[in-house]
């Protein structure tokens, strides 16, 4: 073959290859740029996504520079929920919210009882209660019922119902990692839904979908004076006299536990009266049917398939 022809087949493969690879180049950076302008039209447009977008950036700048730029923005200000459980303190809360600790108040009262006495006589000393030296007031102590008496503990029941320190772990990652709350307070939440789960006949995972859905676990959720309120957002002007046995109601409205146990008693009432859960979860939400609920159902039960899939605990139907 003559040198010319040779150089001329080179030359036609060279720039085969030179066409290819270009046209490769090309459709990969519009493809680049499409993927690049959906994402940003995607943060700009949705603020939760916008939010996270900036925690993530503060977060990478802090790790890469912390003395030039400081802690990253808290979760309280900058992220999609706020305020979030993680503000409040797991060890005390103020005394005038908590009921006398004497054994006067832990006498029943009758659900008609006038609640104005009780307001008055909780806001007529300027001095809060204080407890005694070298002990603490748990949030769960708080809102212990009036005839509450010693029972399983948390790690006792989670024991019986088959969930293990493990699962039990996961469990509480999984809600502090999703819902961007302290661990402490996620700890906390688990807790309590086994406890209440367990006196009130009602699983435990169902209680953390439902708070998980009404309020994403802020405590402080709520609209209107007197209508849905804190983790499980019950009415208080329908339920006050369940909350008035903890204390003052509308005080306790907002205490985690307290917001719990009335919560998950209206709960188990709507599925006994219902008989089935799907029913029972329509009349918690106020809904005649699963086509006027807004899809508040299949949203708590899909929060409780993820809890128990994040958990690996077996759900009971």
């Amino acid at each position: 073959m003559p040198v010319s022809s040779a150089i001329t087949l080179f030359r036609h493969i060279v720039d085969g290859l030179y066409r290819n690879m270009s046209e490769f180049v090309r459709t990969c950076a519009i493809y680049l740029g499409i993927a690049v302008l959906v994402a940003a039209v995607m943060v700009f447009s949705m603020p939760g996504l916008r939010a996270q977008a900036l925690q993530m950036h503060a977060a990478l700048l802090y790790a890469l520079a912390p003395d030039a730029y400081g802690p990253p923005p808290s979760a309280i200000t900058q992220g999609p929920i706020a305020p979030i459980v993680g503000a409040i303190s797991l060890e005390a809360i103020p005394g005038d919210l908590l009921p006398e600790p004497v054994a006067s108040s832990r006498r029943a009262r009758a659900p008609a009882e006038p609640l104005a006495s009780e307001s008055s006589a909780a806001t007529s000393s300027s001095q809060p209660i204080v407890a005694p030296a070298g002990t603490t007031i748990a949030l769960a102590k708080a809102a212990e019922p009036g005839n509450a008496v010693p029972t399983e503990t948390s790690s006792q029941i989670m024991s019986r119902m088959g969930v293990g320190p493990s699962q039990q772990d996961a469990l509480i990652k999984y809600i502090s990692r999703k819902y961007l709350i302290a661990i402490d307070a996620s700890a906390m939440f688990v807790d309590t839904a086994f406890i209440v789960g367990s006196e009130l006949h009602v699983d435990p995972l169902l209680l953390l979908s439902v708070i998980a859905t009404e309020s994403r676990f802020n405590p402080y959720a709520g609209s209107q004076a007197g209508g849905p309120t804190g983790l499980m957002q019950v009415v208080i002007s329908v339920h006050r006299n369940k909350f008035a046995k903890f204390g003052r109601a509308d005080a306790m409205a907002f205490n985690p536990v307290a917001n719990v146990r009335v919560g998950g008693l209206i709960l188990a009432d709507c599925i006994s009266r219902r008989a089935t859960l799907q029913q029972g979860l329509l009349c918690y939400c106020g809904a005649a049917s699963v086509t006027t609920d807004g899809g508040y159902t299949e949203r708590v039960l899909a929060e409780r398939r993820r809890l128990a899939l994040a958990g690996s605990i077996k759900l009971k139907d």
